[in-house]
Formats: structure tokens, C-alpha cells, sequence
């Protein structure tokens, strides 16, 4: 089968197509006929090494996300019948014709469902549940400031909020097109931190009282100014460091504000209920809500492309390759 090999941790050219024997599932596992694979910004991590260092090293297959038909059973599966269509979560061995995956981490797609639209909620629709619901307890009038929210996770956060609740959602981006991307995504405003001071400017919308949540999968610098535009008695969610770790000074404003500041990981909870909570949320939003699909594919061979598209911060929604 053809897969997409990390040689070396670095560049995107690291990236090589090659042929490879196809693998075999484990008790617990199902073999995949791959159709489309999510191409993320963990996957750019840990193609450059920040990431999942401590389960694999190159030369390996990376991808973290796939959709396509079922091929074959464990020894250990029952009751599964093949060419069932579904997408799967895998550490790695995504970006191949053929992938292995646990069948507690796959989810059956309706036949509404596309490839390139499981690969958009997947993941994605389960994070946004856990910042919305779980850590944001976010309540039917609140304000929230959405950080990344042309990204993945962010344009399914913003659908909860304006299809689940009344919410006023302020979209925080770098580019005119990825604002204008948010707004007929259902964002009430957009905001250009490139360009003006995002914290005058959320004061400003919201009459100098600040957002009820901040949504923050970015941190870095955002992690100085975000407890100046949330309420009193707000909540501050972060859940990712798109832009470096940053510091927290619990001194500035937050103690001030009484702010309840709330870190996660989607990785704390894989085993609890709010997790399976999360994907019945998923589940049910695959039979009856209106979806989306990738915003743009790129062929297996041009899985470097790919990658560039990501580490230039050029996508919105989600990208994939195809098989």
C-alpha cells in the first residue's frame, strides 16, 4: 500500500510517499480501507517534534484522523460487518491507503454523512462539546471571545453557540478572509488582533463589560491580555498553545476579577463520562444538524503542500488529504 513516511523530524519535504506491506489489525482492532485523512496542527507538530515524541519516532506514519470502510476484524471483534463506513481516531499511521484502529475509538457514520464531513467532527465536534458544555459551562445568553475561530474546533464551537443558544460570539483572528470565513459562520463580530488592540476593541462591543468566557486554544501573548476583556466572575478556558505556553499572572486582574480559570486537555478525560457524553453529542449531531465539509483536499502526493498550508496559518476549517 502507499503511505506517507516521516523520515526525519523538520521541514515538510521529511514527508515521503512510499510503499509499504499493509498492516495487520490487533485483537481489539479493525483494518481500514482509508478514504480521506485529517491533515491538523498536531500533525505539524509532531512532524517537527513538539509532540508525541514519546510514542513514536521516525521513521513512522503519521495522521491522527481518517475516514473510510471497514476491510477486516480482530480476532477479538464481534459483530462488525465490513465496508461499514466510519472514521477513527489513530495516534498515528493515518496518512496511508490502509490504517489499524481500536474499535472503542471509532464511530460509525450515517449514510448522510460524507468522508470529508466525518473527518470535520470527529475530533473536532467532541473538543468544542468539552470547552462549550463541560469546561465552559457556557449559559444560553452568555458572551463568549473565541480564539481561533476559523480553525477546526473554533468554527464547531461557534455552531453550538448560535444553533444550541443565543450567545453573542466575538471572532478573534489574523486575516480579513478568515474574519469574513467566521461571520457567515454565525460570529456576531470579528476582530483583527493584526490590526487593532483586541482589548479595546472587545470592550468596546460589549459596552466596556467584558465577555462572560474567553475560549483560548492559542495562549502565548493572549494569556497577558485575555483577563482584561472577561467580566467579573468570568471564565477563562484554555485548552491549547497554538502560540507558545505564555504566562499566567494570577495577580493581574484575575484575583481582581475572581476569575475562574479553567486548563484542559481532551486527553484528561478519554476514560470518564464526560467524554462519552461528548460523543453521543456527536453522534446525535451526525444524524440531525446541518454539516459542513473540509474547506480544501490535497492529494497523498502533495502531502507536503499540505503541511505548508498548515504552518502558514492559510486554512480555515478543516483540510485532509485523499486517497
Amino acid at each position: 500500500m502507499r503511505a506517507v513516511i516521516l523520515e526525519a523530524y523538520g521541514p515538510p519535504e521529511n514527508l515521503k510517499l512510499v510503499e509499504v506491506p499493509i498492516p495487520e489489525p490487533k485483537d481489539d482492532e479493525v483494518l481500514i480501507k482509508v478514504q480521506a485523512a485529517s491533515v491538523i496542527f498536531a500533525d505539524s507538530m509532531v512532524r517537527r517534534g513538539v509532540y508525541i515524541r514519546q510514542l513514536a519516532s521516525p521513521p513512522f506514519i503519521p495522521g491522527r484522523e481518517v475516514t473510510g470502510t471497514i476491510e477486516k476484524g480482530g480476532t477479538g471483534v464481534k459483530n462488525i460487518k465490513l465496508g461499514t463506513r466510519v472514521a477513527a481516531s489513530v495516534l498515528t499511521g493515518g496518512y496511508a491507503e490502509y490504517t489499524t484502529a481500536s474499535v472503542k475509538n471509532i464511530v460509525y457514520l450515517p449514510e448522510r454523512v460524507s468522508f470529508l464531513q466525518g473527518l470535520v467532527y470527529l475530533t473536532n465536534l467532541r473538543i468544542a462539546y468539552l470547552a462549550y458544555y463541560v469546561f465552559g459551562q457556557i449559559q444560553p445568553m452568555d458572551t463568549i471571545l473565541l480564539h481561533a475561530p476559523a480553525g477546526g474546533v473554533g468554527t464547531l464551537i461557534t455552531q453550538i453557540a448560535k444553533r444550541q443558544a443565543n450567545n453573542v460570539v466575538i471572532a478573534l483572528s489574523s486575516s480579513r478572509e478568515k474574519l469574513e470565513y467566521c461571520l457567515a459562520n454565525g460570529a456576531d463580530y470579528g476582530v483583527n488582533y493584526k490590526t487593532l488592540d483586541y482589548v479595546e476593541e472587545v470592550l468596546h462591543l460589549t459596552g466596556g463589560k467584558g465577555v462572560d468566557v474567553s475560549l483560548n486554544s492559542v495562549s502565548g501573548p493572549t494569556l497577558e491580555k485575555d483577563p482584561y476583556v472577561i467580566k467579573p466572575l468570568g471564565r477563562w478556558v484554555i485548552y491549547g498553545v497554538a502560540a507558545g505556553y505564555g504566562t499566567i499572572d494570577p495577580q493581574k486582574m484575575i484575583a481582581a476579577k475572581s476569575l475562574t480559570v479553567i486548563h484542559f486537555s481532551v486527553y484528561s478525560v478519554l476514560e470518564r463520562e464526560e467524554y462519552r457524553q461528548a460523543t453521543k453529542f456527536l453522534e446525535n449531531w451526525l444524524h440531525t444538524e446541518e454539516l459542513i465539509s473540509v474547506s480544501k483536499t490535497f492529494p497523498f502526493e502533495e502531502v507536503a503542500a499540505a503541511h505548508h498550508w498548515i504552518d502558514k496559518q492559510h486554512s480555515v476549517g478543516k483540510i485532509a488529504l485523499v486517497v
